[in-house]
């Protein structure tokens, strides 16, 4: 009988963790390509690649919404103005970042650009806005799953040159990442509470009380990174088109909706 009730739990585990790699890699970033300047002639090779600091504001950050917010809430001292503003800070930080960092490994003299800076001669602008950081509901994604209280980071990027009438956009792409859909303690009972590292429902919210802020923002720093990612491969495409970089160092995006 113990040994029946160990196999069945094992069968359970198991499947847990098949599914968890199933759908839990439906974690999706992805390129939605929107422009690029239609030109006869490469543009020549810029001097330095400028990266502005993304725009973004308290008002394009959701947080955690519903029933499962106000429990939240009710645990945390940080108030909802500031937790906005710590995300804001954490995805700019990151995309600036990893989008410098990147574009260096592809051979190109890249710099970090506060907002508002003049582009000089000879160098090329990449800059955007985050149009939705939404960190979504961590607690429903772990109790219930199947992309409830999904996150996402959508952002527009812009790549532009200088010129005697200002600056001439050559590119123009968003990018989409979100938390995908995993299963969660609600649909898979034990077995989910397994494959998400034995989490329930209680210890989710005392997790999130605990984490504070910095469990907060970890969701959407990693789906930033993972932007940043898509972003600098879609711009390897475009930097070997224009000769910029050898075509050996160019990568292909995953584009999509």
């Amino acid at each position: 009988m113990k040994s029946k009730r160990l196999l069945r739990k094992s069968v359970q585990i198991t499947t847990a963790f098949v599914l968890a790699a199933s759908i839990g890699g439906c974690a999706k970033t992805v390129v939605q390509p929107k422009y690029e300047q239609p030109t006869a002639v490469a543009v020549t090779r810029p001097s330095q690649v400028l990266v502005y600091d993304f725009a973004i504001s308290a008002a394009d950050v959701s947080e955690n919404q519903g029933f499962f917010a106000a429990v939240r809430n009710s645990l945390s001292d940080t108030s909802e103005h500031e937790r906005g503003m710590a995300i804001a800070r954490e995805v700019r930080e990151r995309m600036s970042e990893e989008l410098v960092a990147k574009i260096r490994d592809l051979g190109l003299p890249a710099q970090r650009a506060t907002r508002g800076a003049a582009l000089p001669t000879g160098a090329v602008a990449v800059s955007g806005i985050f149009l939705n950081v939404d960190e979504g509901n961590k607690l429903q994604r772990t109790v219930v799953g199947f992309g409830a209280g999904q996150s996402k980071v959508d952002a527009q990027v812009e790549v532009y040159a200088p010129s005697s009438g200002g600056p001439t956009k050559l590119l123009e792409f968003k990018t989409h990442a979100d938390s995908g859909a995993m299963p969660g303690v609600a649909v898979t009972g034990a077995a989910g509470a397994a494959a998400s590292g034995g989490v329930t429902a209680g210890t989710a919210v005392a997790n999130m009380a605990v984490s504070g802020v910095k469990g907060y923002r970890s969701q959407v720093d990693e789906m930033t990174a993972r932007s940043a990612d898509q972003a600098v491969a879609y711009l390897s495409q475009y930097f070997a088109k224009q000769g910029w970089i050898p075509q050996e160092k160019a990568t292909q995006a995953k584009t999509g909706k």
